[in-house]
């Protein structure tokens, strides 16, 4: 049998690591079980795919242990770790004290990114700076503890343009790009181009729509996934649960070509026409896909 062809590799950072277009994310993997994990993220690292977000905050910290056992016997060398740091308070103590308990657990000396999760309330970039949760990100990568420095939103594009006029000079966002956000809220015409003109780069997220792709009867799976990838992004997340959907997932990047112009602007014409309210994405418009950590961070 023919090897399917490896999949694309695009820039990463500042200084140039070369990532796959398509992550693996495990906030979602995790509902699948310990063995599940294990078996996809190693599936996944074994076709080639070398993006792989974790946090101590998915699944009450399941995830991630069971993340350090996947990576085990070398496989945490082939990959990048996108690390979601789950300080919600945005303090230094945490943020510090949660980054050494990870690498103590993976027994691996870095992450790749340093990022912060869910940015997604107004006052996310001031505790970034008042509480000193920059300030740790900026000394582990400063001691070689991560090489590059992020954040992750995905509730309305004016908190991650907020966050980005404090000045500091991100090297990566991570931010939900698919066919519906470009008429709701739209990172992709906000956030992205900010992103890309001050020498970032970008992970998408949410190239389903948080799942809505799979019933909205308005855009196809691959067509989607087409959508992102044809964007300037260096990878995408996606929550493969299953070994079934993993190898969906793997052929759809393997084989990818991307949309022209006029296909773009096809596919955004077809989801505009029910995106407008924000209905599949509710990720922007409700509070469920917040983390309850998170939503306790700011007295919900």
């Amino acid at each position: 049998m023919r090897a399917p062809p490896p999949i694309e590799l695009r820039a990463l950072g500042r200084n140039g690591g070369a990532t796959t277009i398509l992550g693996l994310g495990t906030r979602r993997l995790a509902d699948a079980g310990q063995q599940a994990t294990i078996r996809v993220i190693r599936e996944a690292i074994d076709h080639g795919v070398n993006v792989l977000e974790l946090s101590p905050g998915f699944a009450e910290g399941r995830a991630e242990r069971w993340v350090a056992m996947a990576l085990k016997e070398g496989y945490r060398d082939k990959v990048n770790l996108v690390w979601q740091c789950a300080a919600y308070l945005r303090d230094y103590k945490t943020a510090m004290a949660q980054l050494e308990a990870t690498l103590s657990l993976l027994r691996t000396d870095r992450v790749e990114v340093f990022s912060f999760h869910q940015v997604n309330y107004d006052n996310d970039p001031d505790w970034m700076y008042d509480h000193g949760g920059l300030d740790a990100a900026q000394e582990a990568r400063d001691q070689g503890r991560a090489r590059w420095i992020g954040f992750h939103s995905e509730k309305s594009p004016h908190i991650a343009l907020k966050l980005i006029a404090r000045g500091f000079a991100w090297d990566v966002a991570l931010m939900p790009l698919n066919p519906f956000d470009g008429s709701f809220r739209s990172f992709e015409k906000q956030v992205l181009p900010e992103v890309i003109r001050r020498g970032g780069s970008v992970i998408g997220t949410k190239p389903l729509a948080g799942g809505a792709v799979h019933g909205s009867k308005v855009v196809k799976v691959e067509d989607a996934f087409r959508y992102v990838w044809s964007l300037p992004v260096s990878s995408v997340l996606v929550g493969c649960d299953s070994s079934p959907i993993l190898k969906k997932t793997l052929k759809a990047a393997a084989t990818y070509k991307p949309f022209h112009a006029g296909e773009m602007d096809a596919v955004r014409a077809k989801a505009r026409a029910m995106a407008g309210d924000g209905r599949f994405e509710r990720y922007k418009t409700t509070q469920e896909f917040d983390s309850d950590a998170g939503l306790a961070a700011h007295g919900f």
